[in-house]
């Protein structure tokens, strides 16, 4: 006996359909300005959903195959889960969907799935202000009995210079005191989470405010028999260069500061980055020194296979920083 299709298996039977259609978008059907509007507000609806952590609206128009990705350089898809949980962290840092404007919508409608492409750009209010992002979206629909879900989207940063490629929860960034240094402490076991080996994506932003374009690279941390050293290599990916070419980091744990001491070094030779690092339950730190320039670090949204991280910059000793100088995020390829 054939077992019947239930809902979810033609979901997912469409949005394979819809990933066939793709190449042949120009062949697609008319769209009525009947079903343009219902699809159009779908989309609305779906990223103030997201915006606000409206979860009821999300898990009425996000199916459980729904699947996502977002940057440029994109290597890693998201599930429902982790779209949900993404939601969460953005309403929780603050701050709020102030303006979204989509241009340049197309609609290509086969049947019952819809491509949705169009330009949006989105301003945020944060407590320091305004912050504005720009991009392209490519986005599925699917007509699901009388109304449309969204199974699929993708969204790449603008191709013009000076767009944010790292999809970070808010534009606050880093945002601590230095001055913190003199109290906090850290245990041995800060930086056990991360041991092992990673693969990022990591976007550095200019004096002016505008964002380079992103690049990707690896990174391993190894803690040392004795439990209080840790090495760390970082580097971009360079199939010219040899693995060994990288910025070196040395962490050593003070166990009556209780806080771990940092020393950064670059294999192609240069000035010591000397800094301390420490953690709370759900953030490690850093405040390093590089020439007459401090960055504080934060690793957040920490995950067994995946973190968030940030880094503000000040050159007059903290009275003002570029917020995000460097974001960075990170995938786990191995322990």
């Amino acid at each position: 006996m054939r077992r019947p299709i239930n809902r979810e298996d033609s979901m997912l039977r469409r949005v394979a359909i819809a990933a066939m259609l793709l190449p042949g978008i120009a062949a697609s059907q008319s769209v009525s300005p009947t079903i343009e509007k219902q699809i159009l507000a779908a989309r609305d609806t779906v990223w103030r959903a997201w915006f606000a952590n409206d979860t009821a609206a999300l898990r009425r128009l996000l199916p459980p195959a729904a699947t996502a990705a977002e940057g440029s350089g994109a290597t890693r898809w998201t599930d429902r889960t982790a779209i949900l949980q993404g939601s969460q962290r953005a309403a929780a840092s603050g701050s709020r969907l102030e303006r979204i404007d989509f241009a340049n919508t197309r609609i290509s409608l086969t049947g019952d799935v819809a491509v949705v492409t169009s330009n949006y750009r989105l301003v945020m209010h944060t407590a320091k202000g305004a912050d504005t992002s720009r991009g392209r979206a490519t986005e599925v629909f699917v007509r699901d009995g009388n109304h449309w879900v969204n199974p699929f989207w993708h969204l790449a940063s603008a191709s013009a210079a000076g767009s944010r490629e790292i999809p970070l929860p808010d534009t606050l960034g880093a945002d601590f005191s230095i001055a913190d240094t003199n109290t906090v402490i850290g245990s041995a076991a800060d930086y056990d989470t991360l041991v092992g080996f990673w693969e990022f994506r990591f976007q550095t932003r200019g004096p002016n405010g505008a964002f380079g374009p992103s690049f990707t690279g690896h990174w391993s941390f190894e803690k040392k028999p004795g439990g209080m050293l840790i090495e760390d290599h970082w580097r971009g990916d360079d199939p010219s260069s040899p693995m060994g070419v990288s910025t070196y980091t040395y962490r050593v744990f003070d166990p009556e500061r209780k806080i771990w001491r940092m020393l950064g070094t670059n294999a192609r030779g240069g000035e010591f980055a000397l800094g301390l690092t420490w953690s709370d339950s759900g953030n490690r730190y850093a405040i390093q020194h590089y020439g007459d320039a401090i960055m504080r670090i934060r690793y957040f949204a920490l995950e067994p296979n995946h973190f968030l991280w940030r880094a503000d910059r000040t050159t007059d000793g903290g009275r003002t920083w570029q917020r995000d100088a460097w974001t960075m995020e990170a995938w786990r390829i191995g322990k």
